[in-house]
């Protein structure tokens, strides 16, 4: 398929939305609910989040060289029994035993991980197969992300139910069920209504040890990794930041994670019109620069500086929204360099290696924020501002955020060069050329794709 039509588009994105849902509790509202409500210490509760997304380092990358291998109904299934699996991993995390809610919490988040990546991994890698051209491929990914932050707001608003009187468990019951009922009915849609991705008998199999000659791959997802941890940190201690450091209730959290999402919301289709006209990478690096010189602000606001908090929300949100919109389709990019340069499938292993790289920086961005707080003798019954909970919040994730973009300076992989890509690619399919990776693309001053 080369133009998606709108059905194709939907069928595609709708998933999206109530797999988005989630988010926000899994994220931001569950490791302050087992702090303040269950009584979890913050090192722990970090320690353990940790330890859970260690394990989708090693079932990630699994799943995606299967998944490459994998017959169209084999894929459809993987999918599906993820979904599945899901449903009483949210249980236990939900409705944690009262003996033990620390090994709720391992246990619950490890089978909710599990059951995510298979279906994020089969999901996030379709992507490659609806279509190779870029702009197709970007109006997928934009309607998809797009399709996920209305989740995010659907996720932001719940939350709202705590100030007509729900508890937090109540509200995360609720929050569960909006995510599975529409999940089913849109994932059915996905797996009924849109050709499963088929092997490639024509390209070799992909290898463990291969994935470092993509020098490509390894340099983005170094950069989405070290963003992912700049973007994580704030996501964890932003209820803390809330309620110590603005001095605001816990019941006003929510109007700011909508102002945050609404706002990504809003700028997803700038860059996606953006993404036409300039060079993706250079895009989403200055998307990082404006998160980057707009959060820093935050670690010296205080009481009072609600508004100016807000402000803080509207700018780095608008710059989610270029994360959301760009760099999946870099890396679907990447993969068709990988795939005309070493003729070999390993689409869905490379996003694999990215989503293990996403859950980790999440993990890691929970451990190292949580910790470092319990360093700085911070308490959730101190009533006074606290100084260091700003600091983390703030400077660390600009730090990162810089270090991302450095990582991304002379990317040699470009918009042209992908078009260039995508000539041979079809060159080689209709005539089959018998060594075309012999014949290097041109893709800038002094690069070849034999040299990227």
């Amino acid at each position: 398929m080369s133009g998606l039509s709108r059905r194709q588009l939907l069928n595609y994105a709708l998933p999206a939305l109530p797999l988005a849902v989630p988010t926000v509790a899994v994220y931001i509202l569950l490791p302050t609910y087992y702090v303040e409500e269950i009584g979890l210490p913050l090192l722990l509760t970090g320690l353990l989040l940790m330890l859970a997304r260690l394990s989708d380092v090693f079932t990630d990358p699994l799943i995606g060289r299967w998944l490459d291998h994998a017959t169209a109904s084999q894929f459809k299934r993987t999918l599906a029994g993820g979904g599945l699996l899901c449903i009483p991993a949210l249980i236990l995390l939900i409705q944690p035993l009262s003996s033990a809610p620390a090994v709720s919490l391992l246990l619950g988040s490890m089978l909710l991980y599990l059951g995510w990546t298979l279906v994020q991994v089969p999901y996030i890698s379709w992507l490659s197969h609806l279509s190779r051209d870029s702009h197709q491929r970007a109006r997928a990914v934009s309607l998809r992300e797009g399709l996920a932050l209305l989740g995010l707001l659907l996720s932001a608003c719940i939350p709202l139910l705590l100030v007509l009187g729900f508890s937090t468990q109540q509200m995360l019951w609720c929050m569960t069920l909006v995510t599975l009922i529409p999940g089913a009915v849109f994932l059915f849609r996905l797996l009924n209504h849109l050709p499963a991705p088929q092997p490639e008998p024509s390209l070799s199999p992909g290898k463990w040890q291969a994935l470092r000659q993509n020098r490509p791959a390894m340099r983005l997802v170094s950069a989405w990794f070290i963003n992912g941890m700049a973007n994580g940190i704030p996501a964890v201690l932003f209820p803390l930041y809330v309620t110590s450091v603005l001095g605001l209730d816990a019941s006003q959290r929510p109007l700011f994670i909508l102002v945050y999402f609404l706002s990504a919301c809003c700028a997803l289709p700038l860059w996606l019109s953006l993404s036409q006209r300039y060079d993706k990478i250079t895009l989403w690096q200055s998307a990082m620069t404006l998160a980057l010189l707009a959060f820093i602000p935050a670690a010296w606001l205080g009481p009072g500086d609600t508004y100016l908090f807000i402000l803080i929300c509207i700018l780095t949100g608008a710059a989610l929204g270029a994360d959301l919109a760009l760099p999946h389709a870099i890396q679907a990019e990447v993969t068709d360099w990988d795939r005309f340069r070493f003729r070999r499938r390993q689409t869905s292993l490379l996003f694999a290696v990215w989503n293990a790289a996403t859950k980790m920086a999440l993990a890691l961005a929970a451990l190292v924020a949580l910790g470092l707080l319990e360093v700085t003798g911070f308490s959730t019954d101190s009533v006074a501002p606290f100084a260091a909970l700003g600091m983390i919040y703030a400077l660390l994730p600009g730090v990162l955020k810089g270090v991302a973009v450095l990582i991304l300076w002379r990317f040699p992989l470009r918009s042209y060069h992908h078009r260039a890509i995508m000539n041979r690619l079809k060159q080689r399919e209709h005539w089959s050329a018998p060594d075309e990776t012999s014949e290097p693309v041109v893709l800038g001053p002094a690069v070849t794709a034999n040299r990227v």
